[in-house]
């Protein structure tokens, strides 16, 4: 049976209307480009540092955010037990219903772990401050250094505690000082370090760490260094002989303290007049030593990380040279001709080795007249005098080190060595 010609006619265009349909019915697979912008608090009621004594804060997001994600995602200080928290798309309300402390900063910290409708993390931990009647004003301030000198100018990740452990705020900190405003009267907690990692939480040994209590006081100082945890133990690493009566002992790490150090050779003990610790070296002024094998015992050796060895111990070698070389003068402070703004100056002064005490001979002369000095260093390579009464203003002060002064070998200054200051105190 043959199919109405104007049948098949119809059927042709009904299929082809229904293809020209669903080709202008088209979507995109992927629903658009992927929203990958972190959110960011836009505002708050009332505004930071404002009156919350009615128990009501908003704040206002710049996209609407998870409700699932508010659990343990944001923390109030002081702590507060009977509260409503509440999360209408991009608006956050907290409601407090429990008397408010007088004359207290409240701190609402929001953290990381809220999330928007699309699971983008809040793009910092962030705190905002409130006040319930007058605005508390402590503050903690200080300098930062840094272990290795390439992290500075790194974010610090700052958590803030209070005496008992419980936060109270959160930030980034930066640079070589910080400053941290509109505390409450209390001791504080404070801890940093840097996530290199950037997985959100401090690695032991691979980041630097620091951690310090306040003082409590109404400007607290607290300088910090961020430093790498380390827990190797130090070692000898080797005993220089720089002459026959001097060693260096070099060790594997920076040193703090030692309970005894012994050189002995056949059991018989080498006198030790004065031993130095500089870094992660100790130096040795000894009485003269022979040809011959000495054996080094270190007890209770502790580092600068506080990593502790018991007992350390080596022997070596000497060929024993005697010291002919005379002391030098390498550096002062004040330089010679400079003015000092004080009529108590500290004069410093730089050896090129170890000077003990009592081998410096010095004096202050202002005209013909001399001053007295107070010495305000032990045995070393730096030396530091004062005057024992004020200076004259205005005039010129002549330091002399006189060539009578020796090293430890009797070695004499080749020349006195003259440093001039004038002190220009302007009252």
């Amino acid at each position: 049976m043959k199919l109405n010609k104007t049948f098949i006619c119809l059927l042709y265009l009904l299929i082809i209307v229904f293809l020209i349909s669903g080709c202008g019915n088209k979507r995109s697979p992927t629903g658009g480009p992927q929203d990958i912008d972190k959110p960011v608090v836009l505002e708050s009621s009332p505004a930071e540092f404002g009156d919350i004594s009615s128990g009501v804060i908003e704040i206002s997001f710049s996209k609407p955010m998870e409700r699932a994600t508010l659990a343990n995602s944001i923390y109030i200080y002081p702590p507060v037990q009977n509260k409503k928290i509440t999360l209408d798309g991009a608006n956050l309300k907290i409601h407090i219903k429990e008397p408010l402390k007088p004359d207290t900063n409240y701190f609402i910290t929001l953290t990381k772990r809220l999330k928007d409708l699309r699971g983008n993390t809040l793009e910092k931990n962030q705190t905002l401050i409130f006040r319930n009647g007058k605005l508390a004003t402590q503050r903690i301030a200080g300098t930062i250094t840094y272990e290795e000198p390439t992290d500075k100018g790194l974010p610090l990740e700052l958590t803030l505690l209070s005496a008992d452990s419980l936060l109270v705020l959160s930030g980034v900190l930066q640079g070589g000082a910080y400053a941290i405003d509109n505390l409450n009267a209390q001791k504080h907690i404070l801890r940093t370090y840097i996530d290199k990692s950037f997985n959100g939480r401090y690695d032991f040994g691979s980041e630097p760490f620091f951690e310090g209590i306040t003082a409590g006081s109404s400007f607290s100082t607290l300088n910090f260094t961020m430093a790498y945890s380390d827990t190797t133990r130090a070692k000898i690493s080797n005993v220089n002989v720089l002459h026959n009566r001097e060693l260096q002992v070099i060790l594997t790490e920076d040193i703090k303290s030692y309970d005894e150090l012994i050189v002995q050779t056949n059991n018989s003990p080498l006198p030790i007049a004065y031993q130095l610790i500089e870094g992660n070296i100790i130096n040795l002024l000894t009485a003269k030593m022979d040809s011959t094998e000495y054996t080094l015992t270190l007890t209770e050796l502790k580092d600068k990380k506080g990593n502790l060895s018991d007992k350390l111990e080596t022997k070596f070698k000497v060929r024993p040279v005697a010291d002919t070389l005379a002391p030098k003068i390498t550096f002062t402070n004040p330089r010679n001709g400079a003015s000092v703004n004080t009529l108590l100056p500290i004069l410093e002064i730089h050896f090129s080795e170890i000077i003990p005490k009592g081998n410096i001979q010095v004096k202050l002369l202002c005209g013909n007249q001399e001053i007295s000095l107070k010495h305000l260093s032990e045995t070393g390579r730096i030396h530091r005098f004062q005057p024992s009464k004020e200076l004259d203003n205005y005039k010129s002060h002549l330091l002399i080190i006189t060539s009578e002064t020796t090293d430890f070998s009797g070695n004499h200054l080749k020349n006195n060595y003259e440093l001039q200051f004038l002190p220009l105190l302007r009252k």
